[in-house]
């Protein structure tokens, strides 16, 4: 059985972010060594994201790289077909962010973070991140036991 991976936005960033680059340069892009081992890998991991993950990519894009619409929209389903991930355009939050916002002190970062924790635990898929702060209040507060860094992705192959 396949390992299912809910993508959040900082574990494919730097994709997005050479491609803008290579776009405005007229190069070719370099492929971060996360994601070329995402590839390699999409026969064996099953990858999920969400409308929240591509609206943090597409502020980016946006502000910081200038893109198009056209051509963010581009990016965005070049990235989806190269690692065949599932996309969630949308999700029903309740009132158990409320919960864990009056449970546990965080930075809002850390609590819009936690929208990608929610979808993933509904997929009953693993939540990858490389943000310490919600992998760790993810542990210390033991809300999700599927929860792993690229270094503990990497380790499992």
């Amino acid at each position: 059985m396949k390992l299912k991976i809910y993508l959040d936005t900082n574990t494919v960033i730097d994709f997005f972010i050479n491609e803008a680059r290579s776009l405005k340069k007229g190069e070719e892009p370099k492929i971060p060594k996360k994601f070329g081992f995402m590839a390699e890998k999409s026969s064996e991991i099953d990858f999920i994201t969400s409308f929240i993950t591509k609206a943090e990519i597409v502020r980016e894009l946006s502000s910081a790289f200038q893109l198009s619409n056209e051509e963010i929209e581009k990016l965005w389903d070049s990235f989806l077909k190269s690692i065949d991930c599932e996309y969630i355009d949308n999700f029903l939050f309740d009132e158990k962010i409320v919960k864990l916002a009056t449970g546990i002190r965080m930075r809002l970062r850390t609590m819009f973070n936690f929208m990608h924790v929610f979808i993933a635990m509904d997929k009953d898929a693993h939540f990858l991140s490389g943000d310490k702060d919600i992998i760790n209040k993810i542990r210390e507060h033991k809300i999700y036991d599927k929860t792993l860094t690229y270094i503990e992705l990497r380790k499992r192959f």
